[in-house]
């Protein structure tokens, strides 16, 4: 008896493992996030545009030999050199104006052809090579929104995200006399996954960091944020009065709570298009009160991965071909 309850048991909990992880899917919804990814990558990369030069010119702020210094690539130990082989950027090859800004357009070329869904198995992977060389250039100076989209385009070289509204398959049907149908890909569901697993687990981590913080206990966090001139983008200090104070504090719990009940509740169907509603809400407030736009913007592309395709079918007008088949 006991030998059949764990044979029953380990026979469960493998097949809703590879239920989870590798049953084939439709990769519509990836195809979309690939657009948004690829919009807010171009955004990233066009902010260095302004300032190039001026950070990583040879005269410039972050000359390489300084960066070296200042993260301790410089010296000569194992785990330095480790270090320096995990961060390669290809403008540690390039220090004068000419080759950077050749440098810089021809990545910008890249993003725009991952974007629009030219040679996507290729640009995918060129467009993650891209913004990690801005990255690892001078981590010193990168933020909230760097990980986010590094991820997202790290997942996406593991789907056929240019399946869908792109180049490649308008080019793909142009060789074909006969629209073919699109078969559902399991590399579509492991891709959404990993997604999906890591946004889970960034919600947690953002709600158990909070919880380290007294500001966040004591319901003051979102007031320190709505206090801060520099950076916002509306001023909601008339609601430093009693009693839209207690609003804020409110607020600040909510964020908390939130963060916590995503992680948790997100994969039940019946609970994702409240906790996406109240996602989209917040990152939009979160962006008015911080100046953060491309990391709440980022974030809302994240939130995306777990809209189902059916629905995404629903409001694109179905110029789309269907997928034979599709994961329930």
């Amino acid at each position: 008896m006991i030998k059949n309850y764990f044979n029953q048991l380990i026979g469960a909990v493998g097949s809703t493992w590879n239920r989870f992880w590798f049953t084939s899917s439709d990769p519509l919804t990836l195809c979309v996030i690939r657009i948004l990814t690829g919009i807010v990558a171009i955004i990233y990369h066009l902010s260095h545009s302004w300032d190039l030069t001026r950070w990583f010119g040879l005269h410039g702020l972050l000359p390489i030999d300084t960066v070296h210094r200042l993260t301790g690539a410089a010296n000569d130990s194992v785990f330095d050199q480790q270090f320096v082989v995990a961060h390669i950027s290809l403008l540690n090859q390039f220090d004068d104006v000419a080759n950077l800004w050749t440098v810089h357009i021809f990545g910008l070329a890249i993003l725009l052809a991952f974007t629009l869904g030219l040679w996507t198995r290729i640009t995918t992977i060129l467009s993650l090579t891209v913004i990690l060389t801005y990255i690892h250039r001078a981590p010193m100076i990168t933020g909230h929104v760097e990980p986010i989209l590094s991820m997202l385009l790290l997942y996406l070289c593991i789907a056929p995200c240019g399946t869908y509204l792109s180049l490649d398959r308008i080019r793909a049907r142009k060789k074909q006399s006969v629209t073919t149908e699109i078969p559902s890909s399991i590399s579509a569901t492991v891709s959404m996954r990993f997604i999906q697993v890591h946004l889970a687990a960034l919600y947690f981590i953002m709600a158990l960091s909070k919880l380290a913080g007294d500001t966040w206990w004591a319901g003051e966090a979102v007031w320190w944020l709505i206090a801060r001139s520099e950076t916002r983008l509306i001023d909601l200090t008339f609601l430093s009065d009693l009693p839209a104070y207690y609003v804020v504090n409110a607020w600040t719990h909510l964020i908390v709570f939130f963060e916590l009940s995503f992680a948790l509740l997100v994969w039940y169907r019946i609970a994702r298009p409240l906790l996406l509603g109240i996602a989209l809400l917040m990152w939009t407030t979160l962006a008015l009160l911080t100046g953060a736009l491309l990391f709440c913007l980022a974030m809302m592309v994240a939130n995306l991965v777990f809209v189902q395709s059916t629905t995404w079918r629903r409001y694109l007008n179905n110029p789309l071909d269907s997928p034979t088949t599709l994961a329930t």
